[in-house]
């Protein structure tokens, strides 16, 4: 009842009747405890050690309890504000005329703190889209330093916000997180629409994270672009414009493979930093008990549930790790709702009105960073967003800027602060080491490592018993010990080979899984120095993909252009001519090779891009035409390498 009276009873009755009106309790700090005033004179919380909850400042208390000087002690580099100007005027201290928020942004902008103003309806629940678009906001913001939010109590905006982003960063469970934020911060996320909200966003996530679909958990198989498409939603900054157009399983194991052949230690790009382990933190303060209680608040509320597992879901394969890396539950078996299909809830049927998207890939494409919207809000009003511009990357100091952006446009942010004065220029990405803890499943690999048994270098390898290095961690000093071009055609043959040994297999089937299910799975990725390990997970991805990266249009279309080699790549779409370019470049940094290797490398190739078997009598003439494309485009794409290495 308390929430259908919301949508009658005015406002400013609201605020006198459940916060007090101008004796506002959330902005008064004599009404909170020492415990729950985080920061002094704001009622406050630590959701973790990074992120802070917090009801909205004002001037007076600004200047009062020196919150900038606070803020600056406690490491605090980001303020965000879920607030739509003018909202709860008639709360506590008056609204600033030239804000609309009862303090100046500027004044947080002006002591080198980001800003950002992400307007949210009151009680209202967000799309889907924008939330994501939201929490990839946040997980850059984070790297700069610790962040606030707020709303006007930080408890309802505020909570779905940092519920949907501890299922993003941390993989717990929309009940997990629910419970997690409001252990953290009592009488978070209260209505019907925001409990499910953070529900539908955790489900929303799971396509999105499917690398393998053949892998657990498992998923449909989807088309490289409807992969690419679903790619385009998680990646953010960086990353995002350097694999636009190419899966991010084909781009960073071919840099592997390069790394190897290279020599080159691991590095790992900022983007990847390392995510907090809160898995003992979950285990501690979310007990099944609590998750049960959750589930009968809301059955009360019409949100249909089903009893839940008292086993944690684990990775198959994967069960050495140690007790403070072990995953977290997963929605599939915490009250898995999305599967009710013949439950007809009237909220659910409200809010799939009420929202602009589906789970379908096919809005997902139409709903591009240029078309979210907010919630229930059928106005494009513009949000307005305060930044404080980083001069760390440039030697020019530049000042704060007010800009309004359209929901639209919220994705242009995640470039970073400072992208308004910052051209991509294609530098290399800022890299650092690998922390150690990252290095479990290669090390859980290498036990299982293969025996070493033939020399290097060899013209190719007859079967994966004569693989020349074992897996992990063991091979790294033997493929130090050899010579560059040993190392490159190492990788070649690796590269060359179609491995089906069962023992192999099973470890390839491991880290799908690991990519799968598992936060900071690419980091230790990246410590995998086996590269028949790296080819295999590359080529299976490609492999499981639903329709071959090339159809049976396209060598049509290829045949027909085979006189000028790049002309006739470019008859394919973007992200398939990219895809198939990337590996291609990749063969070429480990040229010259011998021809039989060469030879079975491009078969392999030919295999997986067109799904089509190498030993078929009528497709022969297939792959004779495509060879006669793809050899001239390595041996240019090798040309530019060893150019490109004469002036490094």
């Amino acid at each position: 009842m308390g929430e259908t009276l919301r949508h009658v009873i005015p406002g400013h009755m609201q605020c006198s009747m459940a916060c007090g009106g101008k004796a506002c309790k959330y902005e008064n700090p004599s009404r909170w405890s020492d415990e729950e005033q985080a920061v002094k004179g704001l009622y406050s919380s630590w959701i973790t050690d990074n992120v802070l909850a917090m009801a909205r400042p004002s001037t007076e208390i600004i200047e009062k309890y020196n919150i900038i000087e606070q803020f600056q002690r406690c490491g605090l580099k980001t303020v965000i504000n879920l607030q739509r100007p003018g909202e709860h005027a008639s709360c506590g201290n008056p609204l600033e005329q030239e804000s609309g928020f009862t303090y100046r942004p500027e004044t947080f902008m002006e002591a080198g703190i980001y800003y950002y103003n992400f307007g949210w309806k009151d009680y209202g629940v967000a799309s889907l889209t924008t939330i994501l678009d939201m929490v990839k906001v946040m997980s850059f913001a984070v790297q700069e330093g610790k962040m606030a939010v707020h709303c006007h109590a930080g408890l309802g905006r505020t909570g779905v916000l940092l519920a949907c982003y501890l299922v993003f960063t941390s993989r717990m469970s929309a009940d997990q997180a629910i419970l997690f934020v409001r252990a953290k911060r009592p009488n978070s996320i209260q209505t019907r629409g925001q409990l499910l909200c953070v529900r539908e966003f955790a489900q929303f996530l799971v396509p999105l994270r499917s690398i393998f679909s053949c892998a657990e958990p498992r998923a449909s198989a989807v088309t490289l672009y409807q992969y690419l498409t679903r790619q385009r939603h998680l990646l953010h900054g960086y990353e995002a414009r350097q694999m636009k157009n190419v899966p991010k399983i084909i781009h960073l194991v071919c840099r592997l493979l390069m790394d190897i052949a290279a020599n080159r230690q691991v590095v790992v790009e900022e983007e990847w930093l390392e995510i907090p382990d809160l898995t003992a933190e979950v285990e501690k303060t979310v007990s099944q008990q609590a998750l049960q209680q959750l589930g009968k608040e809301m059955r009360g509320k019409g949100i249909p549930v089903q009893p839940c597992s008292s086993h944690p879901l684990s990775a198959p394969g994967l069960h050495s790790r140690p007790h403070h890396d072990q995953p977290l539950a997963s929605d599939n078996e915490l009250y898995p709702l999305w599967r009710q299909q013949s439950v007809e809830s009237p909220l659910q049927a409200s809010l799939s009105n009420n929202r602009s998207l589906s789970y379908s890939d096919s809005v997902l494409d139409k709903l591009g960073p240029r078309q979210h919207q907010l919630g229930n809000l059928k106005s494009n009003k513009p949000i307005t967003c305060l930044i404080k511009h980083s001069s760390s990357d440039s030697s020019l100091t530049v000042p704060p800027r007010l800009y309004d952006f359209s929901l639209q446009d919220i994705s242009s942010i995640i470039q970073g602060p400072n992208t308004e004065y910052k051209q991509d220029t294609g530098s290399p990405l800022v890299k650092r080491q690998l922390h150690k803890g990252h290095q479990s499943l290669s090390l859980d690999l290498s036990k299982q490592g293969r025996k070493s048994q033939c020399n290097v270098p060899l013209p190719a390898l007859s079967n994966s018993s004569e693989r020349d290095v074992s897996a992990g961690g063991a091979d790294i000093s033997l493929q130090s010990e050899l010579s560059p071009e040993s190392r490159c055609l190492l990788v070649a043959n690796a590269l060359a080979m179609d491995l089906t040994d069962k023992d192999f297999t099973s470890k390839v089937s491991m880290w799908q899984t690991e990519l799968n299910s598992r936060e900071g799975a690419w980091e230790r990725l990246c410590m995998e120095r086996d590269p028949w390990v790296l080819s295999s997970l590359m080529w299976s991805w490609l492999e499981q993909l639903k329709d071959p990266v090339i159809s049976a249009e396209d060598v049509k279309a290829l045949r027909e252009n085979n006189v000028n080699p790049q002309n006739a790549l470019d008859s394919l779409e973007k992200g398939h001519r990219l895809t198939l370019l990337c590996i291609l470049d990749c063969a070429a940094h480990l040229l010259p090779m011998p021809e039989q290797m060469e030879t079975s490398f491009l078969n392999q190739t030919i295999k997986v891009f067109t799904k089509i078997d190498p030993a078929s009598e009528k497709d022969k003439s297939l792959y004779t035409t495509l060879k006669a494309i793809l050899i001239p485009i390595l041996h240019e794409l090798c040309d530019k390498a060893v150019e490109e290495n004469d002036h490094s």
